[in-house]
Formats: C-alpha cells, sequence, structure tokens
C-alpha cells in the first residue's frame, strides 16, 4: 500500500507539473496575442497617420495654387478690359504686365539670363547654331527661360555660337 501511495504522490505531483506547464504555455499564447494585437493597432495607426499626412499635403499645395491664381486674377481682368475696349491702351497692357511681373518676383520666378554666356544644357535649349568667334555662347534668345527658388521651369530657347574652322593654309573649312 506504501507502494501506492508513492507511486498516486508521484503522479499528482507530474499532473500538477503538467498542469503548471500547461497553465504557463496557456499564458504565454496569451502575451503573443496580446503583443500581435498591439503591433495590429500599431500599423493600422502608422497606416491611418501616413494617409493623414497625404490629405494634408495635398491640402497645402491646393492653398498654394489658390494663393498663386487669386495673385494672378487681377491682372487676368485688367487684361480683359484692356482687350475688350476699342482702343487698346498700350500704357495700360504695360501696367499690367508690371503687375504680372512683380507676382512673378514675389513667389521666386527669375528669368534665366542667355545672351552671352556660356551655353547650359540644364539652363538652355539649342535651337539654332550660328557661326562666332567662340563656341558654346549664346548669340540671340527665341523665348525665355525661367526658373523657380533654382528649379528650371522652362529651359530658354537659344541660337548658340559655333567657332568657324580654319585649316592650315588660312581659309575656311567647308566639310561641315
Amino acid at each position: 500500500m506504501l507502494i501506492h501511495i508513492i507511486v498516486a504522490d508521484q503522479e499528482i505531483k507530474k499532473n500538477e507539473e503538467k498542469s503548471r506547464e500547461d497553465e504557463s504555455i496557456e499564458k504565454l499564447r496569451r502575451e503573443r496575442d496580446e503583443y500581435r494585437d498591439k503591433y495590429l493597432r500599431k500599423l493600422a495607426e502608422m497606416d491611418n497617420y501616413r494617409k493623414m499626412l497625404e490629405r494634408e499635403k495635398k491640402m497645402e499645395i491646393e492653398k498654394c495654387r489658390a494663393e498663386i491664381v487669386r495673385e494672378f486674377i487681377e491682372p487676368y481682368e485688367n487684361l480683359q478690359r484692356a482687350v475688350r475696349g476699342d482702343n487698346v491702351d498700350k500704357k495700360g497692357i504695360e501696367l499690367v504686365l508690371k503687375q504680372m511681373e512683380k507676382i512673378l518676383k514675389s513667389i521666386g520666378v527669375e528669368e534665366i539670363e542667355s545672351i552671352g554666356e556660356k551655353f547650359d544644357p540644364m539652363l538652355h535649349e539649342a535651337i539654332a547654331v550660328v557661326e562666332g568667334e567662340e563656341d558654346g555662347i549664346v548669340k540671340e534668345v527665341y523665348q525665355k527661360g525661367y526658373m523657380l527658388n533654382g528649379m528650371v521651369l522652362r529651359h530658354a530657347k537659344v541660337m548658340v555660337s559655333k567657332k568657324r574652322e580654319v585649316n592650315e593654309d588660312g581659309r575656311e573649312d567647308n566639310r561641315n
């Protein structure tokens, strides 16, 4: 009978150990599920935050666009009035032009200086070549170029010089 008690006692201890292991495993599962839930919530929060930033960015862009357009409404209306009249007043159009130049300058738009400058493909688009004393000098501007805070809005369309080729006997080389 003593053996039965010892065996029964050992089985009870094994069952208690197994029960503690099961409790420990269950506790670990609950913790895992809590961490997974927290992770998924944070992931959703980050996604919502990203979407909010994107919406705010779009709103800021629209505000900037509206601000710029608002600045051009008055000169636009002045041009409409000037064109509608039978007698187009050059001074009136010059005033509108000055208004527009002032607006462009206030938002950071600058003309690209070109004539007499070295041709720069980052600023200029060569649309014609003419003979000159030196290679790659802008001789004429067909269409002005503009920059906004260092970023090219439109390249200047220009005529660029090409140095005359002279062969050994001093005559012009016509092989081009």
